[in-house]
């Protein structure tokens, strides 16, 4: 982003001549953590399936510290959670952009045998509700 700052760069070459603008050239470093939109921010956070199905509390780093986050029961892979006003400030001064969450579930690829079997009782109350 450029700032043009008026009539407070170097004086002009001939005498009595008013100062010229000042360009500012202002770049954000990358914050590992987020990704930006404009004045909005987006995180990925992966929750395990009993999260997702029964709901529960996840500690999200923001701007100016963790913060706790919700998650409904229910939960669905991709669902956006807005956190608001948890973005970057917006230029000029106005209200604070947000911060996105977006969902992912971990699906086990190889679960324990403990989990399996519970899993496999899942599926056999599933099976039933569908009939």
């Amino acid at each position: 982003m450029a700032l043009r700052v008026p009539a407070h760069g170097m004086p002009g070459a001939a005498p009595g001549c008013p100062p010229g603008d000042l360009f500012v050239v202002v770049r954000a470093a990358p914050d590992p953590r987020f990704e930006r939109a404009g004045a909005d921010l987006w995180r990925v956070e992966t929750i395990p399936v009993p999260h997702a199905v029964l709901g529960g509390r996840l500690s999200v780093p923001t701007l100016e510290g963790s913060v706790e986050v919700t998650i409904p029961p229910g939960t669905q892979p991709g669902t956006v959670l807005r956190l608001a006003g948890k973005g970057l400030p917006s230029f000029g001064g106005g209200a604070r952009g947000h911060l996105y969450l977006r969902v992912d579930v971990q699906i086990p690829s190889h679960p324990t045998e403990r989990q399996h079997q519970l899993y496999e009782q899942l599926l056999a109350t599933e099976t039933v509700a569908a009939r």
